[in-house]
């Protein structure tokens, strides 16, 4: 049933993206693929949303024994963000194999100082982007460009899979996901801790 659902809202968001977004994208994507003074806020999303796939990468590839690889998924969510993760948590089937991913890469990944680092390039985005940014230019922004439309569902989408992940991998409720990006690498981290004490 959850792969169903899942399986709806990947379809969906491609079809909403197409069909129903806002058409062109106005001064707003050139402004931020060049730099060009955008508003703080669109930075700070579309900053963000560079943050999120390291935060999946941690998810995702600390234990890649599932049905289907995680790695290409992770990889290309750099570029196409919750598009591409949807089809892998739509596909992936618990399934008892070794872990795909190199130890060393997994021992990177658990660094608890990449956890904090990205928690706290997270935080300092938003409070850039809250106390900053110009809530009326998102919003119009938001209304007018495809691109900025598309990126704050995206950011939306992703924020609701890593409650899935933290579900599916950690076994539990993983409302903290709720909190993005801050609240799973917190969980992370804090489950990273209690596994050292036991070992």
């Amino acid at each position: 049933m959850k792969r169903f659902i899942l399986l709806i809202i990947w379809l969906g968001f491609i079809l909403y993206s197409v069909f129903l977004a806002p058409e062109g994208n106005g001064p707003y994507l050139s402004e931020l693929l060049t730099m060009n003074h955008p508003d703080p806020s669109l930075l700070a999303m579309f900053s963000l949303l560079g943050v999120f796939p390291a935060v999946f990468a941690i998810l995702l590839l600390r234990d890649d024994s599932g049905s289907v690889p995680a790695w290409p998924f992770v990889v290309g969510s750099f570029l196409l963000g919750a598009f591409s993760l949807l089809p892998y948590f739509i596909l992936n089937k618990n399934k008892e194999r070794s872990n795909r991913t190199p130890n060393k890469v997994r021992r990177f990944l658990q660094l608890r100082g990449l956890s904090i680092v990205l928690i706290g390039l997270a935080f300092g985005l938003m409070v850039y982007g809250l106390l900053a940014g110009d809530a009326t230019i998102y919003q119009k922004a938001f209304l007018e460009s495809n691109f900025v439309h598309v990126m704050t569902i995206d950011f939306l989408v992703l924020t609701g899979l890593s409650i899935v992940a933290l579900r599916d991998r950690d076994g539990v409720a993983g409302w903290i996901g709720l909190l993005p990006i801050i609240g799973p690498l917190s969980l992370v981290i804090t489950k990273n801790g209690k596994e050292r004490k036991h070992a």
